[in-house]
């Protein structure tokens, strides 16, 4: 049995890069399973804190630096250490980075501004470890983190020769730590499989390479994760066939390699043949084929100048002389005779290959063809075998690699399907669930405006208590619509069909006081907002002239109390001139950075709406309001909204995504300039104009502020008005960046498609954007509780949805940031 060495390197701290968390606990990990599962010969440790190695004429460090790692393989690979039959393993977690056509490895001190000359190449690791002796060098590079993942920017496009890399993504995906599992995703699933016994072992090259590439997936999937696709270079590619844990090999693994070593006997490489059997004696140290084979090997090295084919005899002399044939003339029959058969040889062999790639196994109608291009190429069947054999075995083994792949795709096929009816039934489940509270929820509401009412509507109160059941199917075809907030809604108005109250408005007067409609002023008033037109050879944004506007907000408590107000906010806007004097105003917003979603403690908060994360968000111009009706109509040629006879400057509403999206593409077509809808980070971001509490207005908000259901509160703000309708906008204070209606009124479509979390979300400002039929909402609406309303939160419908939104689904737009001039 051969030697066993390996190397382990971890690094956590970085000076000049992200540091990370578990590499370290990775490289010890493996230090553990090469010591005391694998029992190494030799094993060397490079972490923040462990032992040195001892040398001469001094110890060397072992803290993870260029220098010290530079030394060590310089002062322990010079010479040959080990010998053919021997292992040398080398395992690196932590950062890396490609650079000129190079994989490097980041260490503790490496500089990402001076790769070349702070980084150790991954070529330069493996001649070192190559020099080492050792025929069978291994590479496991868990790299690719950055902040929870493993950076590497490329690294893997190399080819590194006569070494066995394992990857632990690809060049263009990232390592992913687990917190759950204090390890990276690759190095937890790697010590699984070598720990595995039995048949299912991961003795070979090959079987761990199809572990490591069908485990990690799945592991990072089932800890939320990007999935990560670990890959193996193994050059020369016979190497995939090298057994990694003789103790735990199996007389098929033998035989793959043993297949090996007959092929490389063929094509004449002893050397090569002669180290392939020797580990198939370290394994099976009795085979007597791979002891005839060492033998049989000598003996053509020592007579390496003979013809290694066979060469039918010449026609002698009874007394042994060739008859009137000189020496020479002799020699050059030789020559040619032995080139003829060996041309004859490899004829065979192109033609057996072509014949089996065509079918396998071959007919017997190709084996009748293929035993008389035998006999008229007069070719022995000894060697016959010889160039059929290996690649029968080969192509038996690709047979049973793909039995194997399809197999496995069909388990994961069963597996998805098994899991998608599963998750069918919880959907029905939860949606029977969900209709059960809501007929209670509303059952509740009505009651409660059966209190509130005074005499002379309690006649029509009453006829809500009884509230009209839907059926399930009905209630399932409803629940698909979207979030619980539109659900909500859209049940609400199948249960009290013909009833009040109603998310529809109806024309009939009402004394009840927080219900009455009205487009009348609020009490809580601001500064009108003065304007400041360009002027000539002043800033542009996209070719337009930019104007400036001067405007007040402010900020309330809890109660809903103005306790500051800020008169002397500012704002960029352009116009864009739509025809027939209507106008679109679009405001220019800073870039910057902000914490998306809500933190843990804020009222009414729901776990879609986190974890919370910083966002970077470049700069935009975004709707100064809601696209109005006239604008709408401008653009569009119609108007769709059920407010169409209350005016022209109130939103577009009863739009589905794909309406504005729409939109959108056409209002581009006509201005020349790229509209879209916000992303839900751009949106948030707008929102927010720097504010971290509930609303941009403070921590509460109230009926003069936004355009929301009244009868409902939040925090220690009073009741309101319930107007039933939309409001004009800009009827209320804007923030701070200069837009209205960021809170109520109508919700306001988002470009992202719709996700349970954050996990995993972009952090750039970008959309997040997958194959779901459902699209964010966000902003709530006239008919919304208050808390709908807030910043963070988030709701969800499908794209197409158009005559069940109804009243209170709108949108604003953005457009791409362009240099000013």
């Amino acid at each position: 049995m051969g030697r066993n060495w390996a190397i382990a390197i971890g690094i956590n701290k970085y000076n000049n890069l992200q540091s990370l968390n578990y590499a370290k606990q990775d490289a010890e990990a493996m230090r553990d399973w090469f010591e005391k599962e694998a029992a190494f010969d030799r094993v060397f440790l490079f972490t923040e804190n462990s032992p040195e190695i001892p040398a001469s004429p001094s110890p060397i460090p072992t803290q993870p630096t260029y220098g010290n790692l530079w030394r060590f393989l310089r002062a322990n690979f010079e010479k040959p250490l080990l010998q053919p039959g021997d292992n040398l393993w080398f395992f690196f977690a932590g950062h890396g980075r490609h650079f000129a056509d190079q994989d490097y490895l980041m260490l503790s001190d490496s500089d990402p501004q001076g790769v070349k000359e702070t980084a150790i190449s991954v070529d330069y690791v493996t001649q070192r470890l190559r020099r080492s002796g050792a025929d069978n060098v291994v590479l496991f590079l868990d790299i690719c983190r950055d902040q929870g993942n493993r950076m590497g920017l490329g690294i893997g496009e190399q080819r590194h020769q006569g070494v066995i890399t394992f990857y632990s993504c690809t060049a263009n995906q990232q390592s992913w730590e687990i917190e759950e599992l204090q390890h990276g995703s690759f190095t937890h699933t790697l010590l699984q499989g070598l720990r595995l016994q039995g048949e299912a072992n991961c003795a070979t090259v090959e079987r761990l390479e199809q572990h490591l590439r069908y485990q990690v997936p799945q592991l990072n999937v089932r800890y939320g994760k990007p999935v990560q696709h670990p890959y193996l270079q193994a050059e020369p590619p016979y190497k995939m066939y090298y057994i990694l844990l003789e103790q735990s090999a199996t007389l098929r693994d033998v035989q793959e390699l043993k297949l090996q070593a007959s092929l490389a006997e063929n094509i004449g490489d002893w050397s090569l043949a002669e180290q392939l059997w020797v580990r198939v004696l370290a394994v099976s140290r009795a085979d007597r084929d791979a002891l005839d084979a060492i033998k049989r090997i000598a003996r053509r090295q020592q007579l390496s100048t003979e013809p290694v084919i066979s060469i039918p005899e010449l026609v002698s002399t009874p007394g042994g002389d060739r008859a009137g044939i000189s020496e020479s003339t002799q020699e050059s029959q030789i020559a040619q005779q032995a080139e003829a058969h060996r041309q004859n040889l490899v004829r065979y062999k192109q033609d057996f290959t072509r014949a089996i790639e065509r079918e396998f196994p071959l007919s017997e109608v190709t084996r009748s063809q293929l035993k008389q291009l035998q006999q008229s190429l007069q070719l022995r069947d000894d060697e016959i075998s010889q160039i059929e054999q290996p690649i029968i075995v080969q192509k038996e083994a690709e047979y049973r690699k793909h039995q194997e792949e399809e197999r496995i795709r069909q388990q994961q096929e069963a597996e998805r399907l098994r899991r998608q009816q599963q998750a069918e039934q919880m959907k029905q489940q939860e949606a029977e669930r969900l209709r059960l509270q809501q007929e209670a929820e509303y059952r509740q509401k009505s009651q409660q405006y059966e209190q509130e009412s005074n005499a002379s509507s309690s006649q029509q109160a009453a006829t809500i208590t009884t509230p009209l059941r839907i059926s399930r199917k009905r209630f399932l075809q409803l629940a698909g619509l979207g979030g619980t907030g539109l659900v909500t809604a859209v049940v609400g108005r199948e249960i009290f069909k013909g009833q009040s109250p109603t998310p529809e408005p109806t024309n009939q007067p009402t004394n009840h006081p927080t219900n009455q409609r009205t487009n009348e002023p609020t009490t809580i008033s601001v500064a009108a907002p003065k304007y400041i037109p360009p002027t000539e050879g002043g800033r542009k944004a996209l070719g337009l002239p930019l104007w400036t506007v001067q405007f007040e907000t402010l900020t309330v408590d809890e109660k809903g109390q103005v306790v500051k107000r800020h008169p002397d906010q500012q704002a960029k806007f352009f116009k864009e001139d739509l025809g027939n004097n209507v106008t679109l105003e679009m405001v220019s917003i800073p870039a910057g950075s902000f914490k998306m979603g809500s933190p843990q403690g804020e009222k009414e908060r729901r776990e879609n709406e986190g974890p919370q994360r910083t966002v970077n968000v470049p700069a935009f111009f975004m709707g100064r309001f809601e696209v109005t009706q006239e604008q709408y109509q401008q653009v569009m040629g119609k108007n769709p909204s059920y407010f169409k006879e209350k005016g022209a400057k109130r939103p577009v509403e009863k739009v589905s995504w794909n309406d504005a999206m729409d939109f959108c593409k056409k209002l581009s077509q006509k201005t020349g300039r790229t509209y879209r809808l916000p992303s839900e980070a751009e949106w948030e971001y707008a929102c927010r104009a720097g504010t971290t509490t509930p609303f941009h207005f403070g921590e509460t908000i109230t009926t003069e502020l936004a355009n929301y259901d009244g009868n409902y509160t939040y925090a220690s703000a009073p009741k309101g008005k319930y107007r039933q309708q939309t409001t004009e906008v800009g009827s209320f204070p804007p923030n701070a960046f200069g837009l209205y209606d960021m809170h109520g009124n109508v919700w306001e479509w988002c470009a992202d498609t719709w996700h349970d979390s954050y996990e995993g979300a972009p952090v750039d400002g970008s959309a997040w954007i997958d194959n779901s039929e459902y699209r964010c909402l966000r902003g709530g609406s006239w008919y919304y509780f208050p808390s709908f309303c807030r910043s963070a939160y988030r709701d969800f419908s499908g794209r197409a949805v158009r005559d069940l939104i109804v009243s209170y689904v709108g949108f604003r737009v953005v457009c791409a940031f362009g240099r000013t001039s």
